[in-house]
């Protein structure tokens, strides 16, 4: 488990041999509530393929048992999950076309093993990575796609923070970059993930 600012944890749960997911799919984790009851909640898995372990990023929610239980799991605890589901897939992409992954906060999940499998496959667009979050210290997976971005001439990724602790030059929300990153035309298509707001 990786706390990361007050309120977000990184859990890494070792998986069974034939566990098989497609990125951008995510698990359903069960928890029992005040009451007792058994209630699950969705989360994206949030790691690239591989045989060992999938990584959920979870935001904990003050009154939410769910995200409470995963944020307070230790080493060697079992958990209950149903999975993988959900049809949050890349669509099969002309060759012609680039892509542009726009999200907030821990939204950022899917996007994780999408952009990993994407340029291990080869893919030869443009790949542009728009993420939303409040400071600096809330930022996910800024080494892993900054190793990424060394690796790949085709990627970028960039942070929009709504209130940095130092003035930047990339401060608001997502939405107001959009122009500005010259991925409003044509030749993009969007995917998106994180708060409805």
């Amino acid at each position: 488990m990786k706390h990361v600012g007050d309120s977000v944890a990184i859990c890494k749960l070792s998986i069974p041999k034939d566990f098989y997911f497609k990125p951008g799919q995510y698990i359903l984790v069960a928890a029992k509530d005040s009451k007792g009851r058994k209630i699950s909640r969705n989360y994206s898995i949030s790691s690239p393929k591989n045989n060992d372990f999938i990584e959920l990023c979870v935001k904990k929610v003050e009154d939410g048992p769910v995200s409470n239980y995963i944020y307070n799991l230790k080493p060697g605890d079992k958990v209950e999950v149903l999975g993988p589901a959900g049809k949050f897939f890349i669509n099969e992409t002309p060759k012609d076309k680039h892509l542009c992954f726009v999200c907030n906060g821990t939204g950022i999940g899917p996007f994780v093993p999408m952009i990993h499998e994407l340029l291990e496959r080869n893919f030869k667009g443009r790949i542009i990575l728009i993420k939303g979050f409040r400071n600096e210290e809330e930022i996910l997976y800024e080494q892993e796609f900054n190793l990424l971005k060394k690796r790949f001439s085709n990627f970028r990724h960039y942070n929009i923070l709504s209130q940095p602790n130092e003035s930047r030059e990339m401060q608001g929300y997502v939405q107001d970059f959009l122009e500005r990153l010259d991925v409003l035309n044509k030749s993009y298509h969007f995917y998106i993930c994180g708060l409805t707001g």
